[in-house]
């Protein structure tokens, strides 16, 4: 089963999620502002309407002190909060608290509004922390000079849409967050599903080409040990014809090549099957470094701090390991190839470092692909099957390389229990 999401039809999918985002959002911001509109507009014809109906009375009445604490006691209108009449000079008249008459207002609207003779509207937020609405109405009562009616609302119930709205808005914000989060993730989890399946259809690939490559070293290596010793056996009769011992070296010389391709192939192409063992590290070293042919000139040198050298882990394939990437430092042909062990918690560094050529930076990504080579008569399997043996062991290889300055191979192996 396949989960692969072609990359245009994500931005497909991310496409329509924005849109619906931008949509829907723009939706509940229109909303909010229709509701803010018709709160305000209610509170605005609610307080004028209150307000021409209080002008009304207080012309029949006059002056009456108790009309407006009336008002309120009955409660004729649930939103008001409170009612203040005002002079000219800023003196409360009637106030909808008896106990606030004649007092200064002082208020800087007042005569705004007497001289303009239009109503003006504001919020104000009470000592009490509560939002009203405030109308401020001239009104002309009698002979009187003309006066300053204000009527503060309660906001709270016109204010019943805008909340509704705003917790439409806010369920919605959550919703789209929810919805990104989830796509995100989906698609952050197809990828990974493709990446993986990448490496699973890769890996199937290398283990049917590990396959066939055994069968070819196996088929390849009966007839070339019969080419190699018949060659041998006519070598031995033709010692003192200088052309043809010559022609017959190089069949034996590029026999043995072969061979040791197609033993290469088989230990890359072969699960490694492992025979832990207590092993002497400096031992295997020694016995690496003994079997590499190095140039004249060349030297090996050794530094192997360890309080005990005795580890828990397969010679065999270690020392070919080691002889792999010790041979790869032998043909850098220059100068010393230095060895050092260090002992770690739990873990054994080995490092082995050649004054060499260097590796560019596509030389050392293509490094441990196999059949990748720099030399001229190289199979390109020395990394790869290093590799290879080092994971089995449970361990961790690294390289780094420098234009000109050399080549360093770094190995972690786990200690184990000796």
């Amino acid at each position: 089963m396949r989960f692969h999401v072609p990359l245009n039809r994500r931005f497909a999918v991310i496409a329509i999620l924005a849109a619906f985002t931008a949509l829907s959002g723009f939706s509940a911001v229109s909303t909010y502002e229709i509701a803010k509109r018709s709160s305000e507009e209610t509170l605005k014809s609610t307080a004028y309407f209150i307000g021409i109906t209080l002008d009304q009375a207080l012309n029949r009445t006059g002056l009456d002190g108790g009309l407006i604490a009336e008002i309120m006691k009955k409660q004729l209108w649930e939103t008001i909060a409170y009612v203040v009449l005002f002079d000219r000079e800023g003196r409360i008249v009637l106030h909808s608290n008896p106990r606030l008459i004649g007092q200064s207002g002082k208020e800087p609207f007042i005569e705004g509004i007497i001289s303009s003779g239009t109503p003006g509207s504001a919020y104000v937020t009470l000592k009490t922390g509560e939002l009203v609405y405030v109308m401020n109405i001239p009104v002309h009562i009698h002979t009187m000079t003309p006066m300053v009616l204000s009527i503060a609302l309660h906001t709270y119930p016109a204010m019943e849409a805008v909340r509704s709205a705003h917790l439409h808005l806010l369920i919605l914000l959550i919703i789209n967050a929810a919805m990104w989060c989830l796509v995100i993730a989906i698609l952050y989890y197809l990828k990974k599903m493709d990446e993986l399946q990448t490496k699973v259809r890769e890996k199937e690939r290398f283990v049917a080409l590990g396959e066939m490559a055994a069968v070819l070293a196996h088929e390849i290596r009966t007839p070339l040990s019969a080419i190699k010793g018949f060659a041998q056996y006519i070598r031995e009769g033709h010692k003192e014809n200088d052309k043809t011992a010559e022609g017959l070296d190089v069949i034996v010389n590029e026999s043995r090549r072969l061979e040791c391709l197609t033993s290469d192939l088989l230990v890359y192409a072969r699960p490694p099957e492992l025979k832990i063992q207590p092993q002497s590290l400096r031992y295997l070293i020694d016995e690496a470094i003994g079997v590499v042919d190095l140039c004249d000139g060349m030297a090996v040198e050794k530094n192997i701090s360890l309080a005990n050298d005795i580890i828990n882990t397969d010679g065999e394939k270690l020392k070919q390991i080691l002889i792999n990437i010790i041979s790869n430092a032998a043909d850098s042909e220059t100068g010393t190839i230095c060895i050092t062990a260090e002992e770690g918690k739990k873990v054994i560094t080995i490092t082995i470092t050649d004054r060499g050529k260097g590796m560019d930076a596509l030389a050392l990504q293509k490094a441990w692909k196999p059949f990748f080579t720099t030399k001229v008569r190289g199979t390109g399997l020395g990394l790869p099957i290093a590799a290879n043996l080092v994971s089995a062991l449970g361990g961790v290889i690294s390289i780094e390389s420098w234009i000109d300055q050399g080549t360093s191979v770094t190995i972690a192996l786990p200690v184990g229990e000796a």
